[in-house]
């Protein structure tokens, strides 16, 4: 029986893997009875006979599409299963084989680092639950490597987000795109003629100017999310930082714009990179080590869940939860323990389906390869066509799964 990709799976939300070094003989007796499930499906319905004891090799001779999130298969299991075509994403992978991350010597344990993927939440922990210190370290065994992902959709929101902040021509700090004005060097106050490359120094030009167009500052971005007329306070920004979106599709539409023409292979800031090539080998496209995967979904009681396995009743967490409880007082888990939390600033509900469909396509290898299951609005609209699926084959003795789609080939 084929897993239903909306069914909360329990195989899904398994997060430790039984082999830390490679893909395990589990993993793959799972893939071969699904297959003979859909196999055997399928002769039920065409009237054919259908042979039991096909070998993976046998099942896999022609490639097979699936639908993403229906995998009987945990995050970890899946990843290690994937493949990321150098050649297509290698703009999104780390290049050296050492990352500085933080690492506890004293646990011998490893926090990968993915942008807008937790990362300010599971760098605290790290720090003060483990005495982790940043540092260059090589994933290996035995070493316990853990990392948190999140759902694609979701995360493009917050990658675009981040990045159009950091990118912004008034913004100075590790910004390549700044437009530093001739006349005068004052930061984010800085009145820069809008995307005028002419008044700026030796900064490229932005590869998407039109996302500032008629916006000087900062200040000019808060009024279209928080306009004057919606403040208690018009003369005040005050209120902003926590404030719900007020703005009136001209942020929306911008991504939209943005999206269309964004060919999803040349991400220009970090921010903007995939999950899976961020945990997989720019050489041969393959899974790093990671031993334990986690979701930010319930980022609180994942870590809850990591302190008490590693540190047991020594961890402060639990120290502190269990003052809690003889105090009377409730205890909370949320998304976020630590890092940046307030309101998006562009409105998603002004969001077309069109451009949510193509966020989907040049987010399908995160939802191929950490098993997530497609928006339910977009899973409708494929259901039953072959674009915006999955794709498995047998490579050099192994399952390897990937996009039956890639983003579109590079703009020139």
């Amino acid at each position: 029986e084929v897993v239903n990709p909306e069914e909360k799976n329990e195989n899904h939300n398994q997060h430790l893997s039984n082999d830390k070094s490679s893909i395990s003989s589990t993993d793959e007796g799972d893939i071969l009875k699904w297959l003979r499930q859909r196999s055997s499906s399928s002769n039920n319905n065409n009237n054919t006979p259908h042979n039991n004891s096909s070998s993976l090799s046998d099942l896999l001779s022609s490639p097979l599409n699936f639908a993403p999130g229906s995998l009987p298969l945990s995050q970890l299991s899946t990843l290690r299963h994937c493949y990321a075509d150098p050649s297509i994403y290698r703009n999104h992978f780390k290049e050296k084989d050492t990352r500085r991350i933080p690492y506890s010597e004293k646990h011998n344990l490893a926090y990968i680092m993915l942008p807008k993927s937790g990362s300010s939440t599971g760098r605290f922990m790290m720090k003060h639950e483990f005495d982790a210190l940043e540092r260059q370290v090589k994933l290996k065994p035995p070493m316990n490597a853990i990392a948190f992902v999140r759902d694609p959709l979701s995360r493009f929101y917050s990658q675009y987000e981040e990045a159009y902040v950091r990118t912004a021509p008034w913004h100075n700090v590790q910004n390549p795109y700044y437009a530093k004005d001739d006349k005068n060097d004052d930061g984010e106050n800085n009145a820069i003629k809008s995307n005028n490359r002419k008044s700026a120094t030796s900064s490229p030009p932005h590869p998407f100017p039109y996302l500032y167009d008629n916006l000087h500052s900062y200040r000019d971005y808060e009024d279209v999310f928080c306009p004057k007329h919606t403040r208690s306070d018009p003369n005040s920004n005050r209120e902003c930082t926590f404030a719900q979106s007020q703005e009136n599709g001209t942020l929306a539409s911008r991504l939209e714009r943005f999206v269309r023409d964004y060919d999803g292979r040349s991400p220009y800031d970090i921010h903007l990179a995939l999950q899976v090539p961020l945990l997989s080998n720019a050489r041969d496209g393959r899974a790093i080590h990671v031993t334990e995967l986690y979701n930010t979904t319930d980022a609180g009681r994942e870590w809850h869940a990591i302190a008490e396995r590693h540190l047991g009743d020594d961890a402060t967490w639990l120290q502190n939860a269990k003052k809690e409880r003889m105090a009377g007082t409730k205890e909370s888990h949320g998304g976020v323990i630590q890092g940046r939390s307030y309101p998006r600033r562009l409105d998603v509900s002004l969001v077309g389906r069109e451009a949510e469909r193509r966020i989907v396509e040049l987010a399908l290898l995160d939802y191929c390869c950490l098993n997530f299951p497609l928006p339910k609005t977009i899973a409708e609209e494929v259901d039953g066509r072959t674009d915006l699926n999955c794709k498995m084959d047998y490579d050099g003795g192994t399952v390897r799964i990937q996009p039956a789609i890639f983003p579109d080939t590079a703009i020139k």
